[in-house]
């Protein structure tokens, strides 16, 4: 071991030297073997630091109420698996986004851009800016997308670079990250705004700027929480500040989420919301499987109650009738 690690104020410690520190946090560790196995496939940060806040601690870190180490255990599988569930089905999203882009920008402003001219001035291109909102930051969006073009090194583009005369749209919007497709969606003008919200609003009866304003929201919420899995941030503690409109919610849940729940904070910004939002926006092929495997998840750890008597959905603030309500919504296809 590296003498040097002594100076420094968060050194290297072996497993047995991080369950002695667990302990000393008033964590109960009952099997230290069984511990250290678990401690060697995940780290100590993740496991411990990652869900502290939902504990009550003292001004050195200690938690006041003693916790079992497989309660943190349990609840770092069952974020991993939600994670993983909600993961999969942002990227459905992600691809009808950039796919119903490309077809209206394609339809009406052409297959050709010049990605050398960053200032938009060329009207063939699809890129042009008179082809969107006039917008402060429609400039750069599409400055941005450019230098992402220039500056790619996806096999597809590459090839239409040294292959075709032109890059057309379908192939530039798989390449650019889902944060700049919902860019692209912003400054898209009313008519081309309007045919993205109806192909990715199909089973929802709403007016167009409902669903416009609800895509504007919900695509957001959904890029944030897939950022926060990406950084290791979890679910449990809310990062989200953007709030999905609540005439839709109401209207999407069909009395499952009431006017009292959402001013509590339920389908606002909360798990339910990105849950609602995946509901609202998936194909109904993909929303049916979506949430039979959110109800299957969480029907698992139903019975298990941690050592602060709490179970899954109280951790996550989620009301007792949570599991009933997406059985309810999923009734309703």
């Amino acid at each position: 071991m590296s003498t040097q690690t002594s100076s420094f104020d968060k050194p290297f410690k072996t497993y047995d030297e991080l369950l002695n520190l667990l302990e000393a946090r008033n964590i109960i560790i009952p099997d230290r073997n069984s511990a250290r196995i678990k401690l060697s496939t995940i780290s100590y940060y993740s496991l411990v630091n990652g869900y502290k806040d939902l504990y009550e601690r003292d001004k050195s870190d200690k938690f006041i109420e003693p916790i079992e180490f497989d309660d943190l255990y349990i609840l770092y599988n069952f974020e991993t698996s939600l994670n993983n569930i909600i993961f999969k089905y942002i990227i459905y999203v992600e691809k009808a986004l950039k796919s119903s882009i490309s077809y209206i920008v394609s339809e009406k402003y052409g297959v050709f851009t010049d990605y050398n001219d960053l200032k938009n001035t060329n009207p063939n291109d699809y890129l042009y800016r008179k082809n969107y909102r006039s917008k402060l930051e429609t400039q750069q969006i599409l400055r941005d997308i450019k230098l992402k073009i220039q500056n790619s090194a996806n096999e597809s583009v590459c090839h239409y670079k040294n292959n075709h005369n032109h890059i057309p749209c379908w192939i530039v919007v798989n390449d650019i990250p889902f944060g700049a497709a919902i860019k692209w969606f912003e400054i898209l003008k009313g008519y081309d705004k309007t045919f993205v919200a109806e192909v990715l609003f199909k089973n929802i009866h709403f007016s167009s700027d409902e669903k416009k304003e609800f895509l504007n929201k919900g695509l957001t919420i959904l890029r944030k929480y897939r950022n926060n899995i990406a950084h290791g941030n979890k679910i449990f503690i809310n990062y989200i500040t953007e709030e999905l409109p609540k005439r839709q919610v109401l209207k999407i849940a069909r009395g499952e989420i009431t006017d009292t729940d959402y001013k509590n904070g339920i389908g606002r910004n909360d798990i339910f919301a990105v849950i609602i939002a995946l509901y609202a926006i998936l194909y109904k092929d993909h929303r049916i499987l979506f949430l039979n495997e959110i109800i299957n998840l969480f029907s698992s750890y139903a019975e298990y109650r941690f050592m602060n008597g709490k179970d899954v959905l109280e951790m996550l603030s989620l009301p007792n009738d949570f599991v009933s309500k997406l059985i309810n919504l999923n009734s309703f296809q």
